[in-house]
């Protein structure tokens, strides 16, 4: 199989034009609010996206994953935020089961090009997540990364600068287990980690750059936190840790690395950065930060470690408060591809933060997010926060985190959401009346 650049198709764009007004709508409605939204507020990314568009047009599967796709997403973009879920109408399933008959026709006879594979597979994640059918947006991203893995050379780009196919899927895949890595179920056979290329970190020509510089430290990251999660399950979680093969050090030292070739670009590029590229860079900075305090606990037991960063929490509600105003302005009603959205750093404010007014702002700031990001679902994760807060304060009076004596508070957090069935459980370890006696609690919440 050829990969797909931006110059050659697999066939020419005019022998399988749109064929029905009907389709051409749909198109149009993807162009214009399917594409921004899919990749969030970085212009970089939309030439991609319009890749994306052109081969639609020359190629059936994809032609039918698109119409599918922004059939589905047109319905939740005009039911308002909230709905959660949208459901498959006759059309939908039409072209869904299309594109997967021409896929499959297609790989039979090896003659779809790889990145063309990998846009249909795109289009199938967007679709079972706006189904909410979670399980089955982890096997599609799990096949695309099977692809890229079986490559035996990567595909460069069409353009310079213009974002590659491998780069979109660890976007995703990155996204993905920010999630399932704060619902401690990082394990999960159905995602597997894309071990990220190596890239030099120690100077950015673009805001682009440094953004794929941090999704690979953010891979090394949560490949660390996988590897040391037995130490945060462990029969006596207050021991003293064992000795560990991978050294946070070196975790440490390479965010230093990027902070510093970050700072460094912006004092170089800011006064030319657009709109969109500016929302970009808070957003990275944000997420460098909550990367900073998260490899710095990584390896304590005790949740008061996280008192020592009330600072650090209170500082980045402002940036973060300003992201979420800017997407309200812009009205997106779904991503699932750009950086890990600002929902986990406000969830972890919210959850790991015991200063009651800056976890309550945190939630507040949830509450306002009207995005969807992929597993990522504000109002559901709002929720959850605030039911934590309520376990871990009672009915007592807390006026800051020394209040909240270790014991009261929620270990090892096990999330598990269930969309479609609107329920969400957590599964949580607290001290009991002895520091050796840990007790698991389980709950269920509808809402």
């Amino acid at each position: 199989m050829t990969d797909l650049s931006i110059h050659r198709l697999s066939r020419p764009l005019s022998p399988t034009p749109v064929e029905e007004v009907h389709d051409l709508r749909y198109i149009e409605f993807f162009r214009l609010c399917s594409l921004p939204s899919l990749w969030g507020a970085p212009a970089m990314d939309w030439e991609w996206s319009r890749m994306i568009l052109a081969a639609s047009i020359a190629e059936p599967s994809l032609r039918h994953a698109v119409l599918a796709f922004a059939s589905l997403h047109e319905k939740f973009f005009k039911a308002g935020p909230s709905v959660q879920i949208v459901e498959p109408d006759g059309f939908v399933l039409q072209n869904y089961n299309r594109a997967i008959g021409e896929l499959s026709t297609n790989l039979k006879a090896a003659s779809q090009p790889m990145d063309l594979i990998l846009m249909v597979c795109l289009m199938f994640i967007g679709n079972e997540l706006l189904q909410g059918n979670n399980s089955s947006a982890y096997v599609h991203l799990n096949c695309g990364l099977k692809i890229i893995r079986s490559r035996t050379a990567r595909a460069k780009p069409g353009f310079p600068g213009v974002i590659t196919i491998e780069q979109i899927f660890q976007r995703l895949h990155t996204h993905t287990v920010s999630f399932l890595e704060i619902a401690n179920i990082s394990n999960s056979p159905v995602v597997q980690l894309c071990d990220p290329v190596s890239e030099d970190l120690r100077e950015f020509r673009k805001l682009r750059e440094a953004g794929e510089g941090l999704h690979i430290i953010m891979s090394r990251m949560y490949k660390f936190l996988q590897q040391h999660a037995y130490l945060k399950t462990s029969p006596t979680p207050l021991s003293a840790p064992p000795v560990v093969t991978i050294d946070r050090d070196s975790q440490e030292d390479l965010l230093h690395q990027w902070f510093t070739a970050y700072t460094a670009l912006l004092k170089r590029e800011y006064g030319n950065l657009k709109p969109g590229e500016l929302y970009y860079s808070v957003q990275l900075h944000v997420l460098a930060r909550t990367v900073s305090v998260m490899l710095a606990t990584s390896l304590d037991y005790e949740e008061a470690t996280y008192d020592r960063f009330e600072s650090v929490f209170s500082d980045l509600l402002r940036p973060i408060s300003a992201l979420v105003e800017a997407e309200i302005k812009v009205g997106l009603r779904l991503n699932f591809s750009a950086q890990v959205p600002i929902d986990q750093p406000l969830y972890m404010i919210a959850t790991k933060c015991r200063q009651p007014s800056i976890r309550r702002e945190a939630v507040a700031l949830l509450e306002k997010v009207k995005t969807r990001h992929g597993l990522w679902d504000a109002l559901v994760m709002a929720k959850v926060a605030r039911r934590l807060i309520e376990i871990e304060e009672g009915p007592t009076s807390v006026q800051s985190s020394a209040d909240i004596l270790e014991s009261k508070r929620a270990h090892c957090v096990n999330l598990t959401v269930e969309r479609r069935q609107q329920r969400f459980q957590i599964r949580y370890r607290r001290c009991g009346e002895h520091d050796y006696d840990w007790v698991w609690e389980e709950e269920s919440h509808s809402w």
